[in-house]
């Protein structure tokens, strides 16, 4: 059997303890708060992350590692005995960590770099169903088809408590952002696996409503699968994921695996606090 490793970044969404219970590498990105640099998932925890975007009102800038650290995490998986690698990033739409990985020059493990196309929830997804594949038996190249194909079938769907940080980040405009407030609008929001950007597919008035369009868009999609992964996630609104997972119960208990997860700092720091939100991936 082909000695296979996986190795995410700490956008997955996956923390150090889910990383280490399926076998997964991580490499952390670092946040920036008040020029005193932090590894996401290491020295800097979700719940922190959180509070302090809620007491400074202002959004971190965030940076990927150095072409010297990712050497030396080749080399630690390398020197673990493993020939192969694949590894799964964040969409290169808010990262450059694909790039980099796309770019770096290491002759000891063959490796290949997908572009999930997908930020946080589906991305550590993808990883764990990797490491499935790789159990199974199946070969390298097999795998890495696999994952290209199903990454197009994942889905992720997440919503905010404020315009006021995609305002103040540049993503929605200001005229947008300020009617929404206004309204109570709350966006459904997705990353397309076709573009790997955020697109809004739906907006409602007020966190009832858009909780129950969640709930709908649930059964239309996950209504027609047998077997998937599901997770649900939040950043700084534990209430929001709570809420969310009651809803989608039945959803949650028919899964093949469910997972619970915060959302990490290089989305939030796009985002700010009070988001929330579920994502899945279909399974053969």
């Amino acid at each position: 059997m082909e000695k296979i490793a996986v190795l995410v970044d700490s956008g997955s969404d996956l923390d150090l303890e889910k990383a280490k219970e399926f076998g997964i590498y991580m490499m952390p990105f670092y946040v920036n708060l008040d020029g005193k640099f932090y590894r996401e998932q290491v020295d800097l925890k979700a719940d922190e992350f959180y509070n302090w975007i809620k007491k400074h009102e202002k959004l971190p800038k965030t940076s990927i590692p150095s072409p010297g650290e990712l050497i030396e995490k080749l080399d630690e998986i390398k020197n673990d005995g493993f020939e192969k690698l694949i590894i799964i990033t964040i969409s290169k739409n808010f990262t450059g960590f694909y790039n980099l990985c796309s770019q770096i020059e290491y002759d000891n493990l063959e490796i290949e770099v997908i572009d999930s196309k997908s930020v946080a929830l589906t991305t550590g997804l993808l990883a764990i169903y990797a490491k499935d594949l790789i159990k199974k038996g199946y070969e390298f190249k097999e795998i890495v088809d696999r994952l290209e194909d199903k990454k197009k079938e994942s889905k992720i769907f997440f919503t905010i408590d404020s315009f006021k940080y995609l305002v103040a980040g540049g993503r929605v405009p200001k005229a947008f952002g300020k009617v929404g407030e206004l309204l109570n609008i709350k966006p459904i929001i997705v990353c397309s696996p076709e573009d790997g950007k955020y697109h809004i597919e739906k907006t409602c008035r007020g966190e009832k409503k858009v909780l129950k369009e969640m709930e709908k868009i649930a059964s239309e999609y996950l209504g027609k699968f047998d077997k998937y992964y599901m997770i649900i996630s939040n950043g700084g609104y534990k209430k929001g994921s709570e809420i969310l997972e009651e809803k989608l119960k039945v959803f949650k208990e028919k899964s093949t695996l469910f997972l619970t997860s915060q959302i990490a700092p290089s989305l939030g720091a796009n985002t700010g606090p009070g988001l929330f939100g579920f994502g899945f991936l279909p399974l053969d």
